[in-house]
């Protein structure tokens, strides 16, 4: 089979992990803010943004369940220990939801459900109806899976949710054909690999082969993301507001979509054997947008709208990698990119740039076989920044909501051995009640006049008011 996969096991089993990083430690502390947002509010619900004056042109970002795994997997290494016991609760939480893990069955999460990202509150719920993204690519959710199994050291989570990782890929295997989502191929492949399946291993090694083959024309990659499978599929040219292939839109816009959410094993197979058609094509976006990283340019794009203004953070998610891992830009050079600031809470393209950022300060970075090699320990300025965090992964929350009596349970699977507090906050983050779990108590009831129709965030908080667990509950 190797003679027959000759691209595909060039690049499915080595992933790239820096050693020392220094000179780094102002990015660190801004991106430890960053995450603490995140971790503060819970399930993260899609952005929207309006860049337009018609109040019809909804652009969404980060609707793919299971996104939010990949943002905290480039995290990792870099959190507090407090930080990441905190977000082993957030990520097993995420992989509880049938409707949050990547592999769930819709599309899109639902857009108002969670805590809002954006800075502004709104009264008002555009969009949350339309169609918006329904044919974007979602795969590459898989790779962000396993890339926090890998970098996080819980390699039993790749066992753990197997099944349900194989059959998501292999229900969306044939759409997986843009540069960015092919990393989901080796995600596959990985994860069967752990587990021992040869047959879907040999599967997603042969579709990888397939979409390298044809990746090696970047026309290929465009003409999937304009057409789709049938047309009516298209990933990025569907509604007739944001048809990105619109010649209307030639000059205006930069068509990197090819790239979003692109990892580093697809971006050194560009480098080997597509670097001047990436970067003919990276020096043509430059000059149609040279201020790309600033998010707050009040360029006419015609990008979330036909008379849009303004840049979304996709810009990143397209510029940035290629930059980082293809062109393999300074670490000065990618520092003055961050120069701007995130859209809003858990602004994951943002937040992952700032991370290649970081990294880009190693002062050595080796292709390591994940088949045989855990994720080594980054020391970073001076300290091994891979802690072993203190988490208890059978406490659990289980909410029952009672419309009857408008009360609900928390019960705890393993009563605590000492005082917890537990919280219960609104979509804007206020505390509507709260309490005390005592010393072997297997649950708590939870009791509020009328609880209001919409989401709220269910915290179990440490004694030191750390979260340990958090689970969003839905009243409708």
């Amino acid at each position: 089979m190797n003679a027959q996969l000759s691209l595909a096991e060039a690049y499915a089993w080595r992933f790239p992990a820096p050693d020392t990083i220094r000179k780094a430690s102002d990015l660190v502390s801004l991106f430890r803010r960053e995450i603490e947002l995140v971790l503060d509010a819970g399930h993260l619900a899609p952005i929207r943004l309006a860049f337009g004056d018609i109040i019809e042109d909804h652009y969404f970002l980060y609707q793919e369940p299971g996104r939010i795994l990949t943002t905290l997997a480039w995290a990792w290494p870099y959190l507090t220990p407090d930080q990441q016991a905190r977000t082993l609760a957030y990520a097993e939480a995420e992989l509880e939801n049938p409707a949050y893990a990547p592999w769930a069955p819709h599309f899109t999460m639902p857009r108002y459900v969670g805590a809002r990202r954006e800075w502004y509150l709104s009264t008002d719920r555009w969009g949350e109806d339309a169609t918006f993204g329904d044919f974007r690519p979602r795969l590459h959710t898989l790779y962000g899976f396993w890339l926090f199994c890998y970098r996080s050291g819980r390699t039993d989570w790749m066992k753990r949710y197997y099944e349900s990782a194989r059959d998501f890929y292999l229900s969306q295997h044939e759409r997986a054909r843009l540069y960015g989502d092919m990393c989901g191929h080796i995600a596959m492949a990985r994860l069967a690999e752990v587990n021992g399946d040869t047959t879907t291993r040999n599967f997603a090694l042969l579709r990888l082969e397939t979409e390298l083959l044809d990746g090696l024309n970047v026309e290929n990659k465009h003409a999937f993301a304009r057409n789709g499978l049938y047309g009516w599929d298209a990933p990025y040219n569907r509604l007739p507001t944001n048809d990105m292939y619109n010649p209307r839109k030639d000059g205006w816009i930069y068509r990197g979509f090819i790239f979003l959410n692109m990892g580093p094993e697809i971006a050194r197979f560009l480098r080997d054997s597509c670097f001047a058609q990436v970067r003919a094509m990276h020096e043509e976006g430059k000059r149609i947008l040279p201020l790309w990283w600033l998010m707050q340019a009040t360029y006419y794009p015609r990008w979330t709208g036909d008379e849009s203004v303004g840049v979304p953070s996709e810009a990143f998610g397209m510029y940035h990698p290629v930059e980082t891992w293809i062109l393999q830009a300074p670490a000065d050079q990618l520092r003055r990119y961050m120069r701007s600031s995130p859209t809003g809470r858990g602004d994951c393209y943002w937040i992952e740039a700032l991370v290649q950022t970081i990294e880009a300060h190693s002062a050595n970075t080796r292709w390591i076989d994940v088949r045989t090699q855990v994720f080594p320990p980054i020391v970073l300025e001076g300290t091994v920044s891979n802690y072993a965090p203190s988490y208890t992964p059978t406490l659990r929350l289980r909410l029952q909501p009672n419309p009857a009596t408008h009360q609900v349970r928390l019960e705890i699977s393993e009563p605590p051995a000492v005082p917890l507090r537990w919280q219960a906050c609104d979509q804007q983050g206020r505390i509507v009640t709260s309490g005390v779990v005592a010393p072997g108590q297997d649950g708590v009831l939870v009791s509020l006049n009328h609880w209001p129709s919409g989401s709220y965030l269910i915290s179990l908080l440490d004694e030191r008011h750390q979260s340990i667990h958090t689970q969003t509950l839905i009243i409708p």
